[in-house]
C-alpha cells in the first residue's frame, strides 16, 4: 500500500471515530441488546404485572362494548383507574377482539420506539446534528430504569408518546404549535398525572414574555379537558371521576419517592449529569430553553412515584427529558467545550454498554415465578365455573371468564383503608359463593404470629382472609406470580 493510500484511509478512520459516531455506535449496539432479550418477554404469554391485566381487561371492556366506568358499587366490582385514551388505543392493536398480552407488549415496543424517534427529530432540528439525535433519542431505550417498561403493557408509555408528540409539535412547528393542545389532551386522558409537558409549555411561554400565547395554550388545554371531563362524567352516570380520583387510598411515602428516584438517576448518572449540566448552563447563560423547564416540571410530578403501587414508571417523563437536555449538553461540549468531548464520550459509552450488558446477565434465566403459569393457567381453565376470584387476572382474560374485581390492587387498597362500604365480595365468600379462588398466598398464614403482620400489609384481601380461611380449602399450588394457591369451597355443595 502506498503512502498517500495510507495516509487516505487513516484519515477516513479517524473521521469515523469522531465523539458523534463513536457515541451513536456504541449506543446502536446497546438498543440491540436491550431490544432482543425484550422479544422473550414480549411473547410470554402470561401476565407478568398486575398493571397488565388491568389494561387488557380495559381494552376488552371497549371491544365488547361494555361500560369501561360504570358503578363500581355493583357487583361484579369494575374499577379502572387510567383515562379512556390508554384502554382505547389498547383495544385498537387487539387481534380479532381476543385477549392477548403479547399483542398489548408489542404495543409498548411500538410506542417506545416511536418515542425515540420523536426525541431524536427535536434533538436533530435543535442541534442541527442527526448523530446527536439519534445517540440520544436510542440512548432513551437503554436506560436501566426505562428498559422495563419497554414491553410491559401499562398506560404510561402510550400517554408520554402523545405528550412528546405535543412536545415536538410545539418545538418545531412555530407557525402550528397550538396543534399540540389536541395531544396534550390525549395525554391527559391516559394518565391525568402526565402534566409536565403542558406544564411545561405554559411555564416556558411566560418566561419568555409570550403572556397572551401562554392564556390562549391554558384556555384551550383547559377548556378542551373540562368539555372532556363533563361528557366522560355524563356518558358513565357520574362514575368517571369516582374512578379517576377516588381509586387511589394506597400510603404515600417521600422515603419510597427517595428511593425510587435514587436509583433512576444512579443508574444512568452521566445522563443524569449532563442533563443537570445543560440545564444549570441553561439558567446561567438565561438562554429560557424549554428543554431545561421541561426537566423541572418533570421532576416535580415525579413525586407521584411516593404512592404503594407506584413505580419507575412515574419518571418515564423525567427520563424523557434528561435524555432531551442530555443531548443539549453534549451538542454544547461539542461546540464550545471540544476538549472536553471525548472524555464524556468515553463515560457515557461505557456506562451505556455496562449498564445494558450487566441487566441482560441479571435476566439470562427466566423468573422462578413464571415457570408454573402454564399449569396455573390451565387449572383456571378447566374449571367449569364462572364464579372464580382472582388476584391474577390473566387466567380470566384467557380463558374467557367474567372478572367479577376488575382491578385486585386498587380493591385491595381501598378495603385495607377501611374506604369501601360495600360487603358484597365479603359475603358472597362467606356463602361460599366463588367456585374458584385465585391467590398469591394461603390464608391460614393470618393465624401465624410470626407472618401476621407481614401478610396483613402486602397479602392480597387479607382483612377477609378469616373468611376465605373459614369457607375455603387450598386445592393446589403454582409457582406463578400472583396465582400460587388456588381455593375451592369447603362444602361440595355451596349454598346459593
Amino acid at each position: 500500500m502506498s503512502s498517500a493510500s495510507f495516509n487516505g484511509l487513516s484519515r477516513r478512520f479517524v473521521a469515523l471515530l469522531n465523539p458523534e459516531k463513536t457515541l451513536l455506535i456504541c449506543v446502536l449496539l446497546a438498543t440491540f441488546f436491550v431490544i432482543l432479550p425484550s422479544v422473550s418477554r414480549i411473547a410470554n404469554p402470561y401476565q407478568i404485572d398486575n398493571g397488565e391485566g388491568v389494561m387488557l381487561d380495559g381494552a376488552l371492556r371497549i371491544r365488547q362494548h361494555l361500560p369501561l366506568y360504570p358503578n363500581p358499587f355493583a357487583f361484579p366490582v369494575i374499577l379502572n383507574v387510567y383515562g379512556p385514551v390508554s384502554y382505547a388505543t389498547t383495544a385498537l392493536i387487539l387481534p380479532h377482539g381476543a385477549p392477548s398480552f403479547p399483542a398489548g407488549r408489542l404495543l409498548m415496543l411500538t410506542c417506545s420506539i416511536a418515542l425515540s424517534s420523536l426525541l431524536t427529530v427535536v434533538l436533530r432540528r435543535i442541534t442541527g446534528s442527526w448523530w446527536v439525535g439519534a445517540s440520544f433519542g436510542l440512548l432513551l431505550l437503554t436506560l436501566p430504569a426505562f428498559r422495563f417498561w419497554l414491553y410491559l403493557l401499562r398506560a404510561d408509555v402510550i400517554g408520554v408518546l402523545f405528550a412528546m408528540t405535543g412536545v415536538a409539535q410545539y418545538l418545531l412547528s412555530k407557525k402550528y404549535w397550538y396543534w399540540s393542545i389536541p395531544f396534550f389532551g390525549l395525554a391527559l386522558f391516559c394518565k391525568y398525572s402526565l402534566i409536565a409537558a403542558p406544564v411545561a409549555v405554559f411555564i416556558h411561554l411566560l418566561v419568555n414574555r409570550k403572556i397572551k400565547l401562554a392564556f390562549i395554550f391554558a384556555v384551550g388545554l383547559g377548556t378542551a379537558s373540562t368539555l372532556a371531563f363533563i361528557l366522560l362524567q355524563a356518558k358513565t352516570g357520574g362514575w368517571f371521576a369516582f374512578h379517576m380520583f377516588s381509586t387511589h387510598p394506597d400510603r404515600y411515602s417521600l422515603g419510597r419517592f427517595s428511593a425510587l428516584a435514587a436509583l433512576v438517576l444512579a443508574s444512568s448518572p452521566v445522563v443524569t449529569g449532563l442533563a443537570a449540566w445543560f440545564a444549570v448552563h441553561d439558567l446561567r447563560e438565561k438562554g429560557r430553553s424549554f428543554p431545561p423547564v421541561y426537566l423541572a416540571a418533570s421532576s416535580v410530578t415525579a413525586l407521584t412515584a411516593g404512592k404503594l403501587g407506584s413505580h419507575t414508571n412515574h419518571f418515564i417523563e423525567l427520563m424523557v427529558a434528561c435524555c432531551l437536555c442530555a443531548g443539549l449538553g453534549y451538542s454544547l461540549l461539542l461546540t464550545k467545550y471540544a476538549a472536553k468531548a471525548w472524555p464524556i464520550t468515553v463515560l457515557l459509552s461505557a456506562s451505556v454498554l455496562i449498564g445494558t450488558l450487566t441487566q441482560d446477565l441479571a435476566g439470562l434465566h427466566p423468573p422462578s415465578d413464571q415457570t408454573g403459569c402454564a399449569a396455573a393457567y390451565q387449572y383456571v381453565s378447566r374449571s367449569p365455573s364462572s364464579r372464580v376470584l382472582s388476584e391474577n387476572l390473566g387466567p380470566l382474560l384467557l380463558a374467557g371468564k367474567p372478572i367479577l374485581v376488575s382491578d385486585p390492587f386498587a380493591y385491595d387498597q381501598l378495603l385495607k383503608r377501611g374506604l369501601w362500604p360495600d360487603r358484597q365480595v365479603e359475603e358472597r365468600l362467606a356463602n361460599r359463593y366463588f367456585d374458584l379462588i385465585v391467590m398469591s398466598y394461603d390464608p391460614s398464614q393470618i393465624a401465624s404470629s410470626q407472618s401476621r403482620d407481614k401478610v396483613r400489609t402486602n397479602a392480597w384481601l387479607a382483612p377477609l382472609a378469616t373468611v376465605i380461611g373459614k369457607n375455603y380449602r387450598v386445592v393446589g399450588h403454582f409457582d406463578c406470580r400472583d396465582a400460587r394457591v388456588m381455593l375451592e369451597p369447603i362444602s361440595s355443595n355451596p349454598p346459593r
